[in-house]
Order: structure tokens, then sequence, then C-alpha cells
């Protein structure tokens, strides 16, 4: 079994995962916080907004669509795990269907907790 597919999509991953983590990144210039260090909800009104943030996770959850699709294409030919193509979907559909996931439930628990902070009296 040759390793190149894995080696390939390692250094993908490597790429494209400093790009998406250096522009979601860099919103954290925007995030007031306060002395101890925790986020000022009232102030900080970037959790409910669009941003590159919501950009960048709709990118990557289209890629991750691309490379599902790019999967099972090569498994329908016939194509094995030998294969450096099936190797390489099969870690990117995995790298990029985790940062998806993990990216928006972080996001989702940011905007309840803004909410929560915020409009707290609403809820009691």
């Amino acid at each position: 079994m040759s390793p190149w597919g894995w080696v390939i999509s390692s250094i993908v991953v490597a790429i494209l995962g400093t790009v998406f983590g250096m522009s979601i990144g860099s919103l954290n210039k925007q995030v007031v916080k306060d002395r101890y260090g925790k986020i000022n909800f009232k102030k900080t009104d970037i959790y409910f907004k669009w941003t590159r943030w919501d950009h960048v996770i709709v990118i990557i959850s289209i890629y991750t669509f691309l490379c599902i699709t790019g999967l099972l294409v090569f498994l329908l030919r016939g194509d094995t795990i030998n294969s450096i193509w099936v190797q390489f979907f099969i870690h990117q559909t995995f790298v990029f269907s985790l940062l998806t996931f993990c990216w928006s439930i972080t996001r989702t628990s940011y905007i309840l907790k803004g909410i929560k902070e915020r409009w707290s009296d609403e809820f009691k």
C-alpha cells in the first residue's frame, strides 16, 4: 500500500487549515474581553453578524461535500484503499468534516452565550 495519498492529503490539510485558521483568528481583534480574559458579549457584536468565520464554514462545507463526492466516484469505479485518490479523499473528508462540525458547534455556543448574557433578564 502506497502512503502517498495520505502524505499529499496531509500537506493539503496543513495549507488549507493554516489559511482558514488565519482568516478566522484575525477576528479575535474585534472581541472585547474583560480584565479576567472572558468575552464581554455586551460590547462584542461580532458573534451576531455574518463574518469571515461564516464564509469559511460554508467554504469548508462545500469542499467537504466535493471530497465525499470524489470519494464516492472513485469507490464506485472499483478503486480500493490502495488507490492514492481514495486515500486522499478519505483523509480530506474526515479532517474537514470534523473541522466544519467543531467550528459550527463553537460558533453556535458563542451565539447562545451572547444571547444569554445580553438578554438574560428575558429568560427569567
